[in-house]
């Protein structure tokens, strides 16, 4: 009540002051009041609009039957739900079951429980086995005369162009050297490379230098 007095001689003394000096702007706190009532209201207003959207997407929401018409959820029961979770477990144990013991996994070089020196030392066994193993290696002549490197094996083969040879000679352009290294190669051909019966060795022809 004193509040409102006061507001009034305020207003009086306004008045006064206005007839005399001449008019005088002022706010009024309405404003304010109005401007917070329209920002609730909005606020309000949004909140109803969430939730009338929400109920429209609840309300659009397809049933549970239709879900199983469309295969989304299925049609069991509970006593299906648990005889499917218990046959899913005999499966779990029967693959645990035939899982490879950890002997098994060592044996295979999946599983590792040596150390880094362990390792290192079972590498250089390795190495040493293997150069031991090359030391050993059999030499070139030894698999020829084992017959076991043939001779299309080691030989040298060049690429060499082609051409019409019909109307050449190459054999009237050769030197006694050359005809001497042929015959040399095509005799130890004959004696180390063709298979030749003891019985039909008498009639092979031998090149003479």
């Amino acid at each position: 009540m004193g509040h409102s007095l006061n507001r009034e001689s305020s207003r009086e003394s306004h008045g006064s002051d206005s007839d005399s000096d001449g008019p005088i702007l002022y706010t009024d706190d309405d404003d304010d009041d109005d401007d917070e009532n329209a920002s609730a209201e909005s606020s309000l207003a949004s909140k109803i609009r969430r939730r009338d959207t929400l109920a429209i997407k609840l309300g659009n929401r397809p049933s549970k039957k239709e879900l199983e018409d469309k295969n989304i959820l299925q049609r069991t029961s509970e006593e299906e739900r648990q005889e499917i979770r218990h046959q899913i477990g005999t499966k779990l144990v029967r693959r645990l079951s035939q899982r490879p013991t950890t002997e098994e996994l060592e044996q295979r070089n999946i599983l590792k429980q040596k150390n880094e020196e362990e390792e290192q030392e079972a590498k250089r066994e390795i190495k040493r086995r293997l150069s031991r193993k090359l030391s050993l290696r059999p030499t070139v002549a030894e698999l020829q005369a084992r017959r076991i490197l043939r001779f299309n094996e080691y030989v040298e083969v060049t690429e060499s162009p082609d051409y019409d040879r019909r109307a050449d000679k190459p054999w009237a352009r050769l030197t006694p050297a050359d005809k001497a290294a042929i015959r040399k190669e095509l005799n130890e051909f004959k004696s180390t490379e063709m298979e030749v019966h003891e019985e039909s060795r008498q009639f092979t022809s031998v090149h003479r230098f």
